[in-house]
């Protein structure tokens, strides 16, 4: 746990130093830095957000454990570029359901969206989580509504399988959040 708090929290606090609070007042410069050049989609540069969800979880194998379902709080951050007519981006994430059989998880996935009426976007992310018990591949996908110019609200459902042990972990979360852009 405390390496999970040593990398993920300077991560989101980097990122939030890093931008400012409007896109008013950015640099011009520092937006092509962040691969936001012109006109961009609602969902193009950098967010921060907050989630909750509920997580469900086992293990199979010498050391069973049967479906266990825990609540829990998350945090985001990440950055989207507008690749036409595609959103690609890449988001960091901190799921903190201690009572899975995978405990508290976070990691770094890469989305894949596309825009629809300009302010509802489906996508699909694919990245790798965990500290503990393994390095896994996360998976999921979701739909983000932007319902002002700096926010949105975000549905999705993730999951990640492993071999443990000599048997297999299956960790899956449905979540809702709120992400806040700074531009």
């Amino acid at each position: 746990m405390a390496g999970f708090k040593k990398v993920v929290v300077p991560l989101f606090v980097s990122l939030l130093c890093a931008t400012q609070a409007y896109s008013e007042a950015l640099n011009p410069t520092a937006l092509k830095l962040l691969g936001v050049y012109g006109p961009h989609s609602e969902f193009a540069g950098p967010y921060i957000g907050a989630k909750f969800g509920i997580n469900w979880s086992d293990i199979t194998g010498p050391n069973a454990r049967s479906t266990h379902t825990t609540g829990f709080p998350g945090l985001v951050a990440g950055v989207n570029y507008d690749i036409a007519p595609l959103v690609v981006g890449i988001e960091g994430f901190a799921d903190f359901h201690g009572g899975s059989t995978t405990r508290d998880d976070g990691g770094f996935d890469v989305k894949l969206g596309v825009p629809v009426n300009r302010n509802i976007m489906p996508y699909a992310r694919v990245g790798f989580t965990g500290f503990w018990p393994d390095t896994r591949l996360h998976y999921g996908g979701g739909v983000e509504y932007k319902f002002a110019k700096n926010w949105s609200v975000a549905g999705e459902y993730t999951g990640d399988v492993s071999s443990y042990q000599g048997g297999h972990r299956h960790n899956n979360s449905v979540t809702v959040g709120v992400h806040y852009y700074f531009f």
